[in-house]
């Protein structure tokens, strides 16, 4: 039923825990709508959603490292990425991520490395409950979150700095007479 390697059955796992990720998103959603419950910040929802997902691997965390290694050989690199990719894809989107530009990718990118680290990080935590786990997600996403703001802090002070220096440009051609129609 299962190769040699035993990736269908890893595949087959991964699968089921990305379906129940995404039912208890779902579930979520819903009473959100239902106002019985509250819509959290998007940070708090991806951390969470990334931290319940993890806590499926909790029961086979020892024998996980092998696993990862398993969907990590070449033939099963495809399938992998398919799979973690729809997983991400699915909490932006459980998330209220409805962009349409550039940001679509990265934020799916970005997600998919915090998911991944985090995931190796589980491998080799000791810490009781995985403490010292969710602690680094937490960290994660902060970082992915700070590192929005401060680019667009970088893209809003360079817009500002370009028009300093078109304005700057304009007053200098005034001054010196070249902006005068001949």
């Amino acid at each position: 039923m299962f190769g040699s390697d035993g990736s269908e059955l890893i595949l087959h796992f991964v699968t089921q825990c990305n379906a129940r990720l995404t039912q208890v998103l779902e579930e979520e959603q819903k009473l959100v709508q239902l106002s019985q419950a509250e819509k959290r910040k998007t940070d708090q929802f991806l951390r969470d959603a990334v931290e319940t997902r993890l806590r499926m691997l909790i029961p086979y965390i020892e024998h996980w490292p092998r696993a990862l290694s398993i969907l990590m050989l070449p033939h099963n690199i495809p399938a992998s990425l398919s799979l973690l990719t729809s997983m991400v894809d699915e909490m932006w989107h459980y998330a209220g991520d409805q962009s349409t530009d550039f940001n679509w990718y990265t934020r799916r990118a970005v997600l998919a490395a915090i998911y991944n680290t985090t995931e190796l990080v589980m491998t080799q935590d000791s810490s009781p409950d995985f403490e010292d786990t969710w602690r680094f997600l937490e960290n994660r996403i902060n970082d992915a979150m700070n590192m929005g703001h401060t680019a667009n802090q970088v893209k809003s002070t360079g817009e500002a700095l370009v028009q300093g220096l078109m304005g700057a440009a304009v007053t200098l051609k005034n001054l010196t007479g070249l902006n005068q129609r001949r």
